[in-house]
């Protein structure tokens, strides 16, 4: 199916067309860990745990930990990550034997030297120091790459999004090439004025949509905004509504300004009624399959 009969379609049949070309993932293998991310944040700290492998072994280990963090204080900067922190001010709730709960803040980013024996005793609490001297056999900077890989996993909730706007960037630069169109990722409605000299209404001012497209020629914008849900919930219905809106909202420009909304994932099939809302008033709703059909560069065209 090309883009002229998916527009011939009524909503509900191209809602149809949608869930029955929904893709079963995003996911390219770059998804996984982000290994330029990874690589940085273990440098931080390299030299600091470089000398913290002095420790790895130690049958004294309390009192040799003392007695190098009351010389180098600063080597307390990499024990968030070594604890599998991104915080480097934390929040400490301490309970004693009696039960008596006592709150504490300890910033690992600014170290207070006249707290040492409270960073000391939090190491301990922590099991930090019995790994050290018990478990740690190797490079505590290999270990802190270990650690970092599994912080990083769990941002690839984060990472489907922008594996989307990748997809679609890369997408819109082909066409553009080909088409001879000019575009821009994250514009914003200042941007589109100044550059193209298109108004956008838009409902917020610091609204950015995910990419713009220009074309000299027609002297129009397209607005696409994308998106990957793989996985239901009660988000599904709110981003339909609000692209919903958002479409209604820019479409009332004075210029030729059009939506567009790129999203995929099987999630979308747990949404069927804000969904179909969406496609009520939302033509050109297109999937990566979509996509890869050619319905974006048969837009541009139109």
């Amino acid at each position: 199916m090309n883009l002229l009969n998916y527009h011939k379609l009524s909503s509900e049949e191209r809602l149809g067309k949608f869930l029955s070309t929904l893709s079963i993932t995003n996911r390219t293998p770059e998804y996984y860990v982000n290994w330029n991310k990874v690589n940085r944040e273990t440098k931080k700290y390299e030299l600091e745990l470089n000398t913290l492998n002095y420790l790895i072994g130690k049958d004294d280990i309390y009192s040799e930990s003392l007695h190098l963090f009351t010389k180098q204080p600063n080597l307390l900067k990499a024990i968030p990550s070594l604890i599998a922190s991104r915080d480097k001010v934390l929040d400490v709730l301490t309970i004693d034997e009696n039960d008596n709960m006592s709150f504490e803040q300890l910033d690992f980013k600014t170290i207070d030297t006249s707290r040492i024996d409270d960073y000391m005793k939090f190491i301990e609490q922590s099991g930090l120091l019995n790994f050290l001297q018990q478990h740690a056999n190797r490079s505590l900077v290999d270990y802190v790459y270990g650690v970092e890989t599994g912080l990083d996993s769990n941002a690839r909730k984060n990472r489907s999004g922008t594996t989307m706007e990748g997809i679609l960037e890369r997408h819109v630069a082909k066409i553009s090439q080909e088409q001879k169109l000019e575009w821009k990722s994250q514009a914003t409605a200042q941007f589109i004025k100044d550059k193209w000299g298109i108004k956008v209404p838009v409902d917020k001012s610091e609204r950015r949509f995910d990419v713009a497209v220009y074309s000299r020629e027609k002297h129009k914008v397209w607005l696409i905004e994308t998106n990957y849900y793989g996985g239901g919930g009660s988000k599904l219905k709110a981003v339909a509504g609000e692209f919903t809106e958002l479409s209604q909202f820019v479409i009332t420009s004075d210029d030729d300004v059009e939506f567009v909304w790129v999203t995929d994932g099987q999630g979308w099939k747990t949404a069927h009624l804000p969904l179909a809302e969406a496609f009520s008033h939302i033509m050109n709703v297109f999937n990566l399959e979509m996509l890869r059909e050619g319905f974006l560069a048969d837009l541009f065209l139109l």
